[in-house]
């Protein structure tokens, strides 16, 4: 058995594969299998399984993390500090709040649903994308608003976060 991530370096190729000859079992801890050949393992008699659900939490605060750290020009900051000094002029410049910026959020499965009650705090105005329209309760709740077209919904977005596993599906 080999268990892995979408995020591992190593990505289950042919190759890797046809090496591994004792290899029964591939199993994704989380989401996605876009980081295996699938036609290869299916060549080679392989269980591909993916355990969906046990990083929710953890990808969802990422992605708020890598929102904020894009916002708020962080990287630049970050290399300035450490390298140069500090001037706060020149890494302001590129850092925006987020309140009263539009938030879209393509996929509203178990972690875009968890996105978007991660952002409400911060008085964006939240738009969502996906196949089926979340709990109307919990649309509410959040205050995120259903866009059944997605080229319509990109337009109105200052940031877009995508939350869905690579598919042939969701390839666009």
């Amino acid at each position: 058995m080999l268990i892995t991530t979408p995020f591992h370096p190593a990505y289950v190729t042919a190759d890797r594969i046809a090496r591994a000859k004792n290899l029964e079992l591939l199993l994704t801890a989380g989401i996605g299998s876009d980081h295996v050949d699938l036609a290869a393992a299916a060549a080679a008699g392989l269980t591909v399984a993916e355990v969906t659900g046990s990083n929710t939490v953890s990808v969802a605060e990422d992605q708020l993390k890598r929102v904020l750290v894009l916002t708020r020009n962080f990287l630049p900051g970050h290399r300035q500090a450490v390298g140069v000094g500090w001037d706060v002029a020149a890494v302001a410049h590129r850092a925006y709040d987020l309140e009263g910026k539009t938030v879209g959020t393509v996929g509203a499965g178990r972690i875009g649903r968890l996105v978007l009650q991660r952002l409400k705090p911060f008085n964006c105005r939240l738009l969502y994308h996906d196949r089926l329209r979340i709990d109307p309760a919990l649309e509410a709740e959040i205050g995120a608003q259903f866009e059944a077209d997605l080229d319509a919904m990109l337009p109105k977005c200052d940031v877009v976060v995508i939350n869905m596993p690579l598919t042939e599906k969701t390839r666009w």
